[in-house]
């Protein structure tokens, strides 16, 4: 259970690393496009106000998923089913491969030819060329 839980705690702080650098991004061209001044925060250049509220509000995420027992026994569940996957092997990986490529080729053929010949019998019809 142990380490189910550090899977889920780790998931859930890189995704408010990620939201936190999201909203960053998306105040601050907010406030570029309103005009509006962005001040620094106790005078440091890497720390505007967007940037203090988007770690704010990202901070509240985590202690929101944190304390919520119903996202932590979601995410556990996630984690469980997510242990059950098994991973095709290296050869499994290679032969599907061939099967898309070759599928794909035989669908390009299919369609190419299909196309030359609706667009020689429109050509009849219309009575061109």
């Amino acid at each position: 259970m142990l380490s189910k839980q550090r899977y889920v705690i780790v998931a859930i702080l890189v995704m408010a690393i990620l939201l936190a650098m999201t909203l960053a991004r998306g105040f601050e061209w907010t406030w570029v496009y309103l005009g509006i001044q962005d001040p620094y925060i106790f005078g440091i250049r890497q720390l505007p106000l967007t940037a203090l509220i988007a770690y704010g509000i990202s901070l509240a995420a985590v202690v929101f998923c944190l304390k919520h027992e119903a996202i932590r026994t979601l995410a556990a569940e996630v984690v469980d089913e997510l242990s059950k996957v098994v991973w095709p092997t290296r050869e499994e990986t290679g032969q599907a491969t061939v099967v898309v490529v070759v599928t794909v080729l035989i669908c390009s053929v299919f369609l190419g030819v299909f196309d030359a010949v609706w667009m020689w019998l429109t050509d009849r019809l219309l009575g061109i060329g």
